[in-house]
């Protein structure tokens, strides 16, 4: 798959938030968008996905519009795992896993078996099959994060986006979050969008990089080349040597 925004402007209320994006990601590729709070990073998440429409450009995949695909074509070919929020507590992990496979149910039926035996195959990868009868307010918010991404990936989608998935989460479950994306797209060469606001998660572990600045200006390409001290010092108002720090 190849997804792009192509002359992305959005308003809101009138006023600019994002003014003509253009990005592109392939198979096999992870990119990371990153910026200061208010630039419009879940916004930008949104126009990609068309909760929100673009004023002007589009989102297009493999050369056509969003717009072109139905509801059911458009949720197979991409994964999406927004920010952890209220969730229905009263639902185990299989069931919240389950609903994942909405797009290849059709409305009037049940859950066939082969569905369930996706559901099975997508906790194992994750191990986390011990968990699948137990009700989500039991979890912990790693366990959590980790089954909104089983659920999203249970359609086996082309494409994963993800909406700041370490938010609320220790380092520990940060890395392993990240560390299984990374293995995602290694071996099975999906595409992986993580809007995140750790520079280290996204330099350690993106191909590619976003970064949005204030008064609508961005940068895009290889992470080498745009996480740099200069560009990360100007975008978040910290000096150069904020950059310096290692760990012996």
């Amino acid at each position: 798959m190849i997804f792009e925004v192509k002359e992305g402007y959005f308003n809101y209320n009138d006023s600019p938030v994002l003014k003509n994006i253009n990005i592109m990601i392939k198979k096999g590729e992870l990119m990371t968008i990153l910026g200061p709070n208010g630039v419009g990073k879940t916004t930008l998440v949104k126009c990609m996905l068309g909760f929100l429409k673009w004023e002007n450009g589009d989102t297009l995949i493999n050369g056509y519009s969003i717009k072109t695909f139905s509801r059911n074509d458009l949720w197979k070919k991409i994964g999406y795992v927004p920010q952890m929020k209220t969730l229905p507590f009263s639902y185990t992990v299989e069931s919240l896993v389950l609903m994942g496979r909405n797009p290849y149910i059709n409305f009037f039926s049940k859950p066939a078996k082969e569905d369930y035996y996706c559901v099975d195959k997508i906790l194992k990868t994750f191990r986390l099959e011990h968990l699948k009868n137990k009700p989500i307010n039991k979890l912990s918010g790693g366990e959590i994060q980790m089954i909104l991404i089983a659920r999203a990936l249970v359609a086996d989608p082309e494409l994963l986006i993800l909406d700041e998935p370490e938010l609320n989460l220790d380092l520990a479950n940060q890395v392993k979050i990240f560390e299984i994306l990374a293995q995602l797209v290694n071996s099975k060469g999906i595409s992986c969008i993580i809007n995140t606001h750790h520079p280290i998660n996204a330099v350690r572990y993106g191909q590619k990089s976003l970064l949005l600045m204030k008064n609508y200006h961005y940068l895009y390409g290889d992470t080498k080349d745009i996480l740099n001290r200069e560009n990360l010092s100007k975008t978040f108002g910290l000096s150069e040597e904020w950059f310096n720090f290692k760990i012996s």
